[in-house]
């Protein structure tokens, strides 16, 4: 009955997920102010999910207490978001233990050095990435909510997270391939997260959703499901920011 709930709920706000502003993005010009600011999100976002536990750690040195079961289900999550962003995860199943020094390649394995690489691909020049606005605020307030002291707050804005991970990554891979008329499959970044017969966004918007029945109660699901809405609506109104900004 939880589980139904809590798939129903997620599942109508994955459905206005469907038009994306980055679906509505129609030029190379637009594409190359955007990339810019997505190169930044990319590279900061493991490290604002790793940084997110600190202050449930160190709160719990200073008051002399156990770090909170809620603590530990979140912290699992997140480090293995992070483990995954920067390659561990990939570089594992493809080699096994005997692969695991190979971790130290990062600009071969970390996703934001694939998606670098795929744009200077593209545009024929390397990125930098650009922290600056709407971006800088965007990401400083993932930061607060990823490490939010409830436990109901960070969970829902890891599931916002990577439910619109999905839908974002999905969206710019078709406006790019479009507008650059390139072979989708050739986009390695893109491909690794959505693309193939066995995509990962898909296994990590799973696993951010198992964290819902561990961390939220049945009579909390409603107020939970509207944390979700409005942190989904910061990840969506970030992108939509940068499409008006590509459009100026």
């Amino acid at each position: 009955m939880v589980g139904d709930t809590i798939d129903a709920g997620l599942a109508a706000l994955q459905a206005e997920l469907d038009d994306h502003p980055f679906r509505r993005v129609a030029s190379r010009a637009a594409l190359e102010r955007i990339f810019p600011h997505y190169l930044a999100m990319s590279q900061a976002f493991p490290y604002l999910q790793a940084g997110a536990q600190a202050d449930a750690v160190l709160d719990a040195i200073r008051t002399n207490r156990e770090v909170a079961r809620d603590v530990e289900i979140t912290s699992v999550v997140g480090n293995f978001l992070c483990w995954d962003e920067t390659g561990g995860a990939y570089v594992i199943d493809r080699y096994g233990k005997p692969g695991l020094s190979g971790i130290l390649d990062t600009g071969k394995w970390f996703y934001a050095n694939l998606l670098k690489n795929d744009i200077e691909t593209l545009t024929g020049k390397a990125p930098t990435p650009e922290f600056g606005d709407p971006t800088r605020a965007y990401l400083l307030k993932l930061f607060d909510g990823l490490g939010a002291r409830s436990p109901m707050t960070r969970c829902a804005y890891m599931v916002a997270f990577e439910m619109h991970a999905n839908a974002m990554i999905a969206a710019l891979w078709d406006s790019t391939s479009r507008c650059y008329g390139v072979d989708r499959r050739g986009l390695v970044y893109f491909q690794c997260h959505v693309g193939g017969d066995d995509p990962a966004e898909a296994y990590h918007v799973d696993m951010t959703r198992r964290m819902i029945q561990l961390l939220v109660a049945q009579d909390e699901l409603p107020r939970f499901m509207d944390q979700v809405s409005a942190a989904l609506a910061e990840n969506v109104a970030w992108c939509a920011a940068l499409v008006a900004l590509a459009a100026r």
